[in-house]
């Protein structure tokens, strides 16, 4: 039976660790790339950092964190690109960083740098919402009254940061660069974790319960609020 109990632990860390965030980030940054590009043919250039000034700044610092937190030296942090002059490799906002290839944990780090942007986000996303619209999360006990329960310019305040947020979504090649040079290194951490929380858990469901439902919803807020953005894009293009 433990056998058991450890290798559902192990698929379901590995499930929603793993797995559900790279197929997130993948479909995330496909659309906000589409969607930044009916903007910018509708707007201009300008059009990604006017709305999404927030977001990029938080896409910027995301990477930042990670990077410190695993050992990487910064080298520049440009948080917004001058929105009045293009830059040469067409930046909205960039961090130059330097590691060392023999340094396993700074190895490590790559996977979470690569997708900083995608998790500091999402967990923004989800404090915005817990903050002002806490209703959403109890959906299957309170159904359609998620929407007369909460205060209108709550909405409002809410649709206004999660759109600008979900806009800069969008990873770049270096991005998922450093994500694959991770990966192993990031596999092999979920695999321990799966193993020594497998031996004390007595439900592996719990994980799926807690973990893997706020972060299905909230990565189904994102995905829908991303959705929505690239129609109404495609419109005004």
């Amino acid at each position: 039976m433990s056998g058991v109990i450890i290798w559902h632990t192990v698929l379901y860390v590995f499930l929603i660790f793993l797995l559900m965030p790279m197929v997130a980030s993948y479909c995330l940054s496909a659309i906000t790339s589409r969607t930044n590009q009916h903007l910018v043919n509708r707007f201009g250039y300008q059009a990604p950092i006017i709305f999404s000034w927030l977001g990029i700044m938080v896409h910027e610092l995301s990477h930042a964190g990670m990077a410190l937190l695993f050992g990487h030296k910064i080298n520049r942090l440009v948080l917004l690109t001058n929105p009045f002059q293009l830059d040469q490799e067409n930046r909205l906002g960039y961090v130059a960083h330097s590691w060392q290839p023999k340094n396993k944990y700074q190895q490590l780090g790559n996977f979470f740098i690569g997708l900083a942007p995608i998790i500091g986000i999402t967990l923004l996303t989800g404090i915005t919402t817990q903050l002002l619209w806490p209703q959403v999360f109890h959906v299957q006990t309170v159904g359609w009254q998620i929407f007369s329960q909460v205060p209108w310019w709550h909405l409002a305040v809410w649709l206004v940061i999660v759109i600008n947020l979900n806009l800069a979504m969008n990873l770049s090649r270096a991005d998922w660069l450093n994500v694959w040079h991770g990966i192993l290194y990031y596999s092999l951490l979920l695999l321990l974790i799966g193993l020594v929380v497998g031996l004390f858990i007595s439900d592996p469901w719990l994980i799926v319960e807690t973990a893997g439902y706020w972060l299905g919803l909230v990565w189904m807020i994102d995905m829908g609020i991303s959705i929505l953005m690239l129609i109404l894009a495609k419109i005004l293009d």
